[in-house]
């Protein structure tokens, strides 16, 4: 399955804080770099911006570490 980087943003600020996604995109920012992405991509992503399971896995497991709240895959799935 497929997921969105904007509507994974748009779940942090709703219900966490508006500026978990920020903290979210830094803490797992050097597993994601294996996967490509930059710090410049995940900061603010263009709304195109699709994330592959392995990646959406590597966010919810730092979400639920830094949050203790568990990101369901089936809301942010394009």
């Amino acid at each position: 399955m497929i997921v969105s980087a904007t509507k994974i943003q748009n779940w942090c600020n709703e219900n966490i804080s508006p500026v978990a996604w920020q903290r979210v995109v830094v803490k797992s920012l050097p597993q994601l770099r294996e996967s490509g992405f930059e710090l410049s991509d995940l900061m603010n992503p263009v709304a195109t911006l699709v994330l592959s399971e392995d990646a959406f896995d590597i966010i919810a497991s730092c979400i639920e570490e830094l949050y203790q709240t568990h990101l369901e895959m089936n809301l942010v799935a394009i």
